[in-house]
């Protein structure tokens, strides 16, 4: 089992109000449904910061979902919904690609 942290923070009443009403619409406590967000946030977050490299042309694809923790699958879905395209290439660039590629599987 992994080892968990308590991490508090403080709200504004209204705002804890809020959280109230939709932790009793989602049918769930306050602290469930706050770690729900920020669990969603550190996803989201991790995909950007991914994406944002990718667009770059400093990493794969691949390298892309290695780095938001998921699938070759959902990292590319996200990039497309994004509109999300690596930099293009020159033929020459392309060309070295190819070259070192092939040298790999040799």
């Amino acid at each position: 089992m992994k080892k968990s942290r308590l991490i508090s923070t403080r709200l504004e009443e209204e705002d804890a109000k809020v959280l109230e009403e939709i932790a009793s619409e989602e049918n769930v406590d306050k602290a469930t449904l706050v770690r729900k967000w920020i669990l969603s946030k550190i996803k989201e977050h991790k995909l950007e910061k991914a994406a944002e490299k990718y667009q770059k042309g400093l990493i794969s694809a691949e390298e892309g979902a290695k780095m938001a923790d998921t699938t070759i699958w959902k990292f590319i879905e996200y990039i497309r919904e994004k509109n999300i395209w690596p930099p293009i290439q020159t033929k020459e660039e392309l060309e070295k690609e190819l070259k070192s590629s092939k040298e790999l599987l040799k």
